[in-house]
């Protein structure tokens, strides 16, 4: 694999490589393998998309998700341009710009997110749909706090939130643009870390308890024999 090929990372490929780089390589880059739908993904899928109708045209919830309802309804009210699933993208040296331009280095799409310019504010969220909080990762909300300033130089301030809904728990965060230095610093770091497994093609498998929902083969890794 030559090591001038150009990557375009997001909080979930920072993720994956971390947990795995072996896995990383075979589904992202070499695309041999691809991760397959589970009954987990596919209800998260289905409450994005209902929130998502609830947010932008007060379509009811469905009522298997009703008791969603106290979540999303002061979603809804929040004062500002409201956004949902938008595409963003920043460049290398921190630009804004198309999730699919070709100098791309960072993408992300906030579940929500309201702009109040008048306040010079950005509120976002992201909707989680697994049973427990307990390995909450803020720093999601840190890439996309960073990805919003960037596009929107009217805002000074994001406060975010990771909404466990079936656990019934928020996780909330605040960032200005004194944090931004800081947080792209962090996140080049983590993407500097692929970059030199690319430039030495080197992708050494990590065993942990996701292993058992790897879609790799025992002939692309050691551990799925285990």
């Amino acid at each position: 694999m030559a090591s001038n090929m150009a990557l375009a990372h997001s909080y979930s490929s920072i993720k994956q490589f971390e947990n795995c780089p072996r896995q990383y390589n075979e589904v992202r880059i070499l695309k041999k393998f691809k991760q397959s739908e589970t009954e987990a993904t596919l209800y998260g899928t289905a409450v994005h998309k209902a929130f998502e109708d609830y947010i932008k045209d007060r379509t009811p919830l469905p009522p298997q998700f009703a008791q969603f309802q106290r979540y999303i309804e002061p979603l809804a009210a929040i004062e500002g341009d409201i956004h949902c699933e938008e595409k963003m993208g920043i460049r290398a040296n921190f630009s804004p710009c198309g999730f699919f331009d070709k100098d791309v280095w960072f993408r992300g799409v906030p579940d929500f997110m309201a702009i109040n310019r008048d306040k010079r504010l950005a509120r976002v969220a992201d909707f989680k749909t697994g049973k427990s909080s307990r390995y909450a990762d803020k720093s999601q909300l840190e890439l996309l706090a960073a990805m919003i300033m960037s596009h929107y130089p009217e805002v000074d301030t994001v406060k975010g939130a990771l909404l466990f809904v079936v656990a019934g728990d928020i996780i909330r965060t605040e960032f200005t643009r004194d944090h931004l230095a800081d947080i792209y610093s962090r996140w080049a770091g983590r993407a500097g870390a692929i970059d030199k497994a690319l430039e030495l093609n080197v992708w050494n498998p990590r065993s942990g308890p996701l292993c058992k929902f790897c879609p790799l083969t025992e002939d692309a890794c050691e551990y799925r024999s285990k």
